[in-house]
């Protein structure tokens, strides 16, 4: 193999390994359709309103999150989409081991 062939599979070595730990952190934090949910504000100005809207479309508030401004809730995750629709808010899965044990 010559020098170019070397470096070219050294970099799609690394290129598929980071792929697969980005599918792997995607189905981590994937929402639940009915669960415990993590509610991250994105913009300066989304945490305005956010968990009373979420509460307005089912949520429960379980606590406060592990980022600043987020919440850990529980409901549905279309209805607390739907609530929230239009607002820079990052609806994750909270799992447990991050957000605070088991749910209340």
């Amino acid at each position: 193999m010559n020098r170019f062939g070397s470096i070219l599979a050294r970099h799609a070595l690394t290129a598929q390994l980071a792929l697969v730990g980005l599918a792997l952190a995607c189905a981590a934090f994937w929402p639940p359709s009915q669960g415990r949910m993590l509610l991250v504000p994105m913009l300066p100005g989304a945490a305005d309103r956010m968990l009373a809207q979420a509460i307005e479309g089912g949520a429960r508030l379980l606590g406060d999150g592990p980022l600043p401004g987020s919440f850990v809730v529980t409901g549905t995750h279309p209805a607390i989409a739907a609530a929230l629709r239009g607002r820079a808010i990052l609806i994750l899965a909270a799992p447990p081991a991050l957000c605070g044990g088991a749910a209340a």
